[in-house]
């Protein structure tokens, strides 16, 4: 199976995810979510349940939410 994209963006003024601002990229497997960022020169990856999982973790902390481009 080919992992499908998925990315955590900031929000538009109406409260949908922007695609032109993405902050944080990841993969939708069939068993799990895998994230990756780069911050402060250090690579930084997170594994989820699934991508909906991610949203609920990291939106909350950096008020992003999940879009599927």
């Amino acid at each position: 199976m080919t992992p499908k994209l998925f990315g955590l963006a900031e929000k538009t003024e109406t409260g949908e995810p922007d695609p032109a601002r993405v902050r944080i990229w990841g993969m939708q497997l069939p068993d799990r979510a895998i994230m990756y960022r780069r911050e402060e020169h250090r690579n930084q990856f997170a594994v989820f349940d699934d991508a909906a999982s991610a949203e609920s973790r990291f939106g909350a902390l950096f008020d992003i939410t999940l879009i599927w481009p």
